[in-house]
């Protein structure tokens, strides 16, 4: 990128003349000298003081060094040991589903925060309303991912809204596919669904520590409250919240290399892992 701007030929520039300077300075030093104690002096005073910086700039990128070894050990350590897709139990011809823990709202500062407990590996677009547009892909009617392979979305995807009041959860809006009454979101008295869906965030503050943030999504089954499915998975900031280049840390991340399971499916992933345990069709 230096090169495109031609600030690397600069930089390049700058860095032989502070050489230059120091050998010149440290040349003098032993030219001027009267003794070979005074040269010795005077030319171990000019290496110190140009060396200062370089050595601070080395001991600084060791530590940077140091630290990005340490925080890929962990993430690989997450990865081996917690990561990964149970599936316990499928089931046919589901016709909707309820999200009883939804992804929270994510502003743009979120995307900055290494502590931001947001489960940016199941999704990390800054949004309001991101928790109903995770449950509207699981309503849409196609995706462009393999759609023979996993069928078409539910009918409809139910999720508990706060009353009025804030106090307690009551009222229940429908999302349905596009198309089908565009989008329309009703209040219902009751839910019908049987099984469920829920987000979480798993971090612990060590994993944060090293710009890792773990996710746990669910599948449940509301009869009896028994978990049918789950996917675990961690992603990690590679750039380790550098916002050079106009970069938003959690969302440049988030990719296949950055990421376990591998994200291969964008902001479908979600839907493409619901949709083999609980299949339309």
């Amino acid at each position: 990128m230096l090169e495109l701007t031609g600030f690397g030929s600069v930089l390049r520039g700058i860095g032989v003349l502070y050489w230059v300077l120091a050998i010149g300075t440290v040349g003098l030093a032993i030219w001027k000298g009267k003794t070979w104690q005074r040269k010795t002096l005077w030319a171990g005073i000019a290496v110190m003081a140009f060396g200062f910086l370089p050595g601070k700039l080395v001991i600084e990128q060791a530590r940077r060094d140091a630290f990005a070894r340490e925080a890929w050990a962990h993430f690989k350590r997450l990865c081996d040991e917690k990561s990964g897709e149970k599936i316990y139990k499928t089931y046919t011809g589901v016709k909707s589903v309820r999200v009883v823990r939804a992804l929270p709202p994510a502003t743009e500062k979120d995307l900055y925060d290494q502590f931001w407990y947001g489960d940016p590996y199941s999704n990390a677009t800054p949004h309001e309303k991101r928790g109903e547009s995770a449950a509207l892909k699981l309503a849409s009617p196609s995706d462009p991912i393999a759609y023979d392979q996993i069928g078409r979305g539910f009918d409809f995807v139910e999720s508990v809204m706060p009353a009025n009041d804030g106090k307690e959860q009551r009222n229940v809006k429908l999302y349905y596919p596009k198309g089908a009454r565009d989008h329309v979101e009703d209040p219902v008295e009751r839910t019908v669904s049987q099984f469920a869906i829920s987000w979480e965030d798993i971090s612990t503050p060590e994993d944060r520590r090293y710009w890792v943030a773990g996710s746990r999504l669910r599948v449940i089954d509301l009869t009896d409250n028994s978990t049918i499915a789950e996917r675990v998975g961690y992603v990690i900031e590679s750039g380790f919240g550098s916002k050079s280049g106009q970069r938003r840390p959690w969302l440049a991340s988030r990719g296949q290399n950055t990421t376990c399971p591998a994200l291969r499916n964008g902001t479908f992933e979600d839907r493409w892992f619901i949709l083999k345990v609980l299949k339309t069709d």
